[in-house]
């Protein structure tokens, strides 16, 4: 794949995404919570028209599917992170959620197999955080090709080109960028669940519903595949943890990891140094003949000296 979305075709789903996470990215963090929202390109071009004195937000498309789920992280969160997203490591245990494993990622790709192609994901900021952080959790289970049929966009980075493109007088004035600012900005209050995954998504999909039709035309130029996305970080296969049978994946790149070692023979530990047989090592045969001759002249030796204090000197 290029660096652009096939010539001549349109993303014929959007796939909204947001993650939560442990902390930020110098700490190697770990998915809390994901929301994945998906919307045909028509659904957007023909958004409900808002109900009520501007500004008001857009109602979502009737048609979506939407996947949302907590994940146990398998590491503490950092206090930070736990006062903004509500979530803590022992409260996700205590609840029973599973880590991000081979059945996650299954579910992930058979929810993109679901819609129609080509997909393109769209995240807010998610070119230095959503994007890289999927890429390390699939990548640490040996899965990293899981989504790479998928494309990608940063929402930031759209809407800031849309919003110079609308207002060529304001470039190169400051603004914020962040989510709620952007929401703040076109709706004129906070959007509602902040920091939730599912909460952010939607906020999203209703900044993306402000110029559907300019967005989608910014996004079928400059959509880039997910497989060129960097993991924003990597774990070793010999040091991360084993996700259980639900990821046989995963397992069978750890057993391949072993297999191809160089110290390893067949799959097989090497044998003990005394155990090793080849050419320069003699044979357990030939090592019990001269061991053999001399217990017998050792024998022989000690017979002959008793019979001579045996005899009587004259």
């Amino acid at each position: 794949m290029g660096s652009e979305a096939p010539s001549g075709g349109h993303m014929q789903t959007l796939i909204f995404l947001d993650l939560e996470a442990t902390g930020l990215p110098f700490s190697q963090p770990k998915v809390t919570e994901l929301c994945m929202l998906a919307i045909h390109r028509c659904a957007l071009e023909n958004s409900p028209s808002p109900q009520g004195p501007p500004p008001t937000v857009p109602r979502l498309p009737r048609v979506v599917d939407k996947l949302s789920l907590c994940v146990a992280p398998g590491k503490a969160c950092s206090p930070s992170a736990s006062d903004i997203t509500g979530l803590s490591t022992a409260a996700l245990a205590a609840h029973g959620r599973q880590r991000f494993n081979a059945d996650l990622a299954n579910l992930l790709r058979a929810f993109l197999q679901r819609q129609p192609q080509p997909w393109c994901l769209m995240a807010h900021n998610g070119d230095r955080y959503d994007f890289p952080l999927l890429q390390a959790e699939l990548a640490a289970l040996g899965l990293a090709s899981a989504l790479d049929r998928a494309f990608c966009v940063d929402s930031i980075t759209a809407l800031k080109a849309l919003e110079c493109a609308s207002s060529p007088s304001e470039r190169g004035l400051r603004k914020s960028y962040s989510l709620g600012s952007i929401y703040t900005r076109l709706y004129g209050q906070a959007p509602p669940d902040s920091h939730t995954a599912e909460g952010d998504v939607l906020a999203l999909v209703s900044i993306c519903q402000w110029r559907p039709q300019a967005l989608l035309q910014w996004v079928d130029v400059h959509a880039r595949p997910f497989s060129t996305v960097t993991p924003m970080y990597r774990v070793e296969a010999s040091t991360r943890t084993n996700p259980g049978p639900s990821a046989p994946t995963a397992t069978a790149a750890l057993v391949t990891a072993r297999d191809t070692s160089p110290n390893l023979v067949g799959g097989r530990r090497p044998k003990s140094p005394l155990c090793m047989e080849g050419p320069g090592a003699p044979s357990r045969e030939g090592l019990l003949a001269p061991l053999g001759l001399l217990a017998f002249l050792t024998l022989a030796v000690a017979t002959l000296y008793g019979l001579s204090l045996a005899t009587p000197q004259p």
